[in-house]
């Protein structure tokens, strides 16, 4: 290759390289901007925190005990009072709000007797 053809080539590539880098920023920022937006119009979601400890994962009885903490604040969180409940459509999105929720929790700590106590338990619902 002559040093004019290097130079050429080097150049084009480079040139390639700055668009596609453009081109990725770009959409970036404008998956960002849609982020902000769809959150921007929603309040804080509320939020409610459960501790425990590992501790709390031996039995199945424990498992059980904080499971039933983690769906009372998921009925909290979701604001899932049937004493306070209106229509059947706000008793659904309720109940599918606290569904999924305890879903994402259990799935978020990750323990696989609490995920068995989590879908013995959405059995026995459904």
């Amino acid at each position: 290759m002559t040093r004019l053809n290097s130079a050429f080539v080097l150049r084009r590539t480079s040139e390639r390289l700055t668009a596609g880098a453009a081109a990725v920023a770009a959409t970036l920022l404008m998956l960002l901007t849609v982020e902000v937006r769809a959150t921007g119009t929603d309040p804080t979601p509320p939020q409610v925190s459960v501790s425990y400890t590992e501790a709390a994962f031996v039995t199945r009885a424990e498992t059980t005990n904080v499971y039933r903490t983690l769906r009372t604040a998921a009925r909290k969180v979701c604001g899932f009072d049937s004493a306070n409940v209106v229509t059947l459509d706000e008793y659904i999105r309720a109940r599918e709000c606290v569904d999924e929720t305890l879903t994402n929790v259990v799935r978020r700590i990750n323990r696989p007797m609490l995920t068995s106590v989590h879908e013995a338990s959405a059995r026995k619902v459904g």
